[in-house]
């Protein structure tokens, strides 16, 4: 996902082939500090996100720009290599200790995820890998921090 999606689809090879530093404004800790103070409605109008960046920019913004809903930022897919770190990662934690500790997750149906996952197409992976990873990350957590 890195060299193939992220530094390919997010910016950084084409600025760097170019001889351009790319910056990211919104990472300003001015533009952050006063993100924190704007009330919510400003941030999230309905179901419009960014609300008051997209007001800001709407006048130099064609109408499909200003419409467009938000992409998610895709982790990189953890059961894509069988075997691999991440997977291994995956695999110990929800199979280990650690899936307990949060208290919401039924072992029961944990488990069959998992044996399910070599199995399966890359489609059904695609869908099962973002909750796994969630979960992973949220056993973590809770192991790290003692919750």
């Amino acid at each position: 996902m890195l060299p193939n999606y992220i530094l390919s689809n997010l910016g950084d090879r084409m600025e760097m082939a170019h001889s351009v530093e790319g910056r990211l404004p919104i990472l300003d800790h001015h533009v952050a500090e006063e993100a924190a103070r704007m009330p919510v409605a400003m941030k999230i109008n309905g179901t419009t996100e960014k609300y008051v960046l997209r007001e800001a920019a709407r006048p130099v913004l064609t109408e499909t720009v200003y419409r467009r809903r938000k992409h998610t930022f895709v982790s990189p897919s953890a059961t894509i290599q069988q075997g691999g770190r991440l997977d291994t990662l995956l695999q110990d934690t929800l199979r280990g200790a650690a899936l307990d500790g949060p208290g919401i997750y039924d072992r029961a149906k944990v488990l069959p995820l998992l044996d399910a996952v070599p199995a399966m197409n890359a489609q059904r992976r695609s869908l099962a890998d973002p909750l796994m990873m969630w979960m992973t990350g949220l056993c973590l957590l809770g192991e790290q921090f003692r919750l």
